[in-house]
């Protein structure tokens, strides 16, 4: 993970969860935003941090012009969990 978790909740009182993660390898960058919508978003908020090695699933989405990552899309996941060690390094 790029940077530390942003959770927020919106008006209808759900949560949303983004992060940026660099999917890269050695120094090559290339980052993709992650969205995650629903209470297991504030709890993986809360258990992640910036600089883990986390594993993603779920749909990738094209993003128009609301994203500060220049890839164009993002990941709408259903699920975001600690990589085992040594996975992604």
């Amino acid at each position: 993970m790029v940077a530390p978790p942003e959770v927020r909740t919106t008006p209808a009182g759900t949560p949303v969860l983004r992060v940026e993660v660099n999917c890269g390898e050695g120094r090559e960058v290339f980052r993709l935003g992650v969205v995650m919508v629903g209470e297991e978003a504030r709890e993986v908020g809360a258990r992640i941090a910036a600089g883990a090695t986390v594993m993603v699933t779920g749909k990738l989405r094209a993003v128009r012009g609301r994203s500060s990552v220049a890839s164009g899309i993002e990941v709408l996941a259903s699920g975001i969990g600690e990589a085992p060690r040594g996975a992604g390094s």
